[in-house]
């Protein structure tokens, strides 16, 4: 079979592993802990959207030997794996049900016994959201998943005290047509139930302060995980870098203000649709 039907999205797949890396570079040891462990949880119990597939036949050692893989410094091998196991037959849904949720598990298992360092399970999990993420890419095109419904959810960064600056952009957006499910002051496990339940195609977030970065890191991973296909944007407060925003942070947007945030996302809606 030609290798290139079997691949995932290579620029996405770079991208996100490249992005992970600066993430375990730049947070604190507590930021970067408490990210791996939600991915650990979000992969292992998620379930592949559409309709319902039974997971694939897949091995508890083919999955250990995936898992050898992943947690290896380069992500390229774990990219080679899967790509593999395309070409040997396994469907879409197999990788995710079969070697991602699984991989996902026997990760937390290894971490929870004390047989994986915190270091080797972050760079296993950041190498499983890449994978995760590229897999994603590949059924966009066939799945009508993203329309022209001017509607977005725009929140707060959990933790933040003021929301005047999204409130106002939330009217602006209304006044030009726009539904707006606005979240201030919503917490990091209320906002992303929120997302799960109304899978915004559109996220707009405040970042208020440079202090609450590695909240908006660990927000923006868990909703790439319930919502893949979603444009995330973030209106940054203007001591933060918009640059060290997009090189650690897994965004298509940095906005400038309402009205030309409007203007782009309805090219980016135009374009998607």
């Amino acid at each position: 079979m030609d290798r290139l039907h079997v691949s995932f999205d290579p620029e996405i797949f770079s991208r996100t592993a490249t992005l992970f890396a600066s993430k375990r570079n730049a947070l604190a040891t507590g930021a970067v802990e408490a990210l791996a462990s939600d991915i650990v949880q979000r992969l292992s119990g998620r379930r592949a959207s559409g309709p319902r597939f039974d997971a694939a036949d897949i091995s508890e050692d083919s999955i250990a030997d995936f898992c050898d893989v992943l947690v290896q410094t380069k992500p390229e091998a774990a990219l080679r794996f899967i790509e593999d196991r395309r070409a040997e037959g396994v469907t879409r849904h197999g990788v995710y049900l079969g070697y991602i949720t699984g991989a996902a598990r026997q990760l937390g298992a290894s971490w929870d016994a004390n047989h994986l360092s915190l270091a080797q399970v972050a760079i296993g999990t950041g190498h499983l959201y890449a994978l995760m993420r590229a897999l994603r890419a590949e059924d966009l095109p066939s799945t009508g998943a993203f329309d022209r419904r001017r509607y977005a959810l725009f929140a707060t960064v959990p933790g933040e005290d003021h929301g005047i600056g999204i409130t106002i952009a939330a009217d602006m957006f209304r006044d030009e047509g726009w539904e707006i499910d606005l979240q201030v002051g919503t917490n990091h496990d209320r906002l992303v139930a929120r997302v799960e339940n109304t899978e915004p195609q559109i996220i707009g977030l405040s970042l208020s302060t440079e202090q609450r970065l590695e909240a908006l890191v660990r927000l923006v991973v868990a909703m790439r995980i319930m919502v893949p296909h979603a444009i995330i944007g973030v209106a940054p407060a203007s001591d933060v870098d918009p640059k060290h925003l997009r090189n650690l942070v897994d965004i298509d947007l940095v906005f400038d203000d309402a009205r030309s945030a409007c203007r782009e996302l309805d090219r980016l809606i135009a374009i998607r649709a």
